[in-house]
């Protein structure tokens, strides 16, 4: 009989020992947030330096100082065409502003090939589309200026070219060309195209969360 209770006593400790195990391996952080899949979530919200941009086609955003601009000027076509990367990541983003055959969003929109979904948006305090394709995965934003197109795209490899693409899109205006009005180039349908073939790189810094 004696027997008999010794071995119910070490199971149950046994029980018990295996039990604080997987509680001590589950248990959430002391932060109370689970791991992010995204990864470190301190890099994602490090403090970065930001940077001013300026294009000559009239507009102007701020980005990361870890991105370079390309912006092209071999493109004799279009009114700007911006390409940002980063040497730490292959994630990318452009800017385009270009004349289109479609003269407004709803007939650009139909016109568009591939699985994506839209949605409603803004972008410099005006009507915009945002798609997000699956393949190639990527986010798209569009908006027709007069009838001048403005294209926002991402391609994002990580957490980070999401929130650089979220920081664009928040700081994008647009910005009147020599000669033009303030009020009036930030009117819907007031731009014009502009003449310049190269960016302004504003070195005015600011520190962000």
């Amino acid at each position: 009989m004696k027997k008999k209770t010794w071995l119910i006593l070490i199971s149950i400790l046994v029980v018990l020992i295996i039990g604080f195990v997987i509680w001590f391996l589950t248990k959430p952080s002391s932060s109370g947030s689970a791991i992010s899949p995204l990864g470190n979530q301190s890099e994602i919200n490090e403090n970065q330096t930001l940077k001013a941009w300026e294009d000559p086609a009239g507009f102007k955003f701020s980005y990361p100082d870890k991105i370079m601009i390309d912006n092209h000027p071999e493109d004799e076509e279009n009114y700007a065409h911006l390409e940002l990367t980063n040497t730490a990541s292959p994630g990318r983003i452009l800017i385009w502003m270009k004349d289109k055959a479609e003269k407004d969003l709803s007939t650009w929109l139909t016109n568009q090939e591939g699985d994506f979904q839209s949605f409603d948006s803004e972008l410099a305090g005006q009507s915009a589309k945002k798609l997000a394709f699956t393949t190639p995965k990527k986010m798209v934003t569009a908006m027709f200026d007069q009838e001048v197109i403005i294209l926002l795209e991402v391609y994002p490899e990580d957490e980070w070219w999401t929130r650089t693409y979220d920081q664009i899109l928040n700081s994008f205006e647009l910005i009147p060309l020599v000669g033009e009005d303030k009020a009036k180039s930030q009117a819907p349908g007031a731009w014009q195209p502009g003449t310049g073939d190269t960016g302004i790189i504003d070195e005015g810094e600011e520190i962000v969360e």
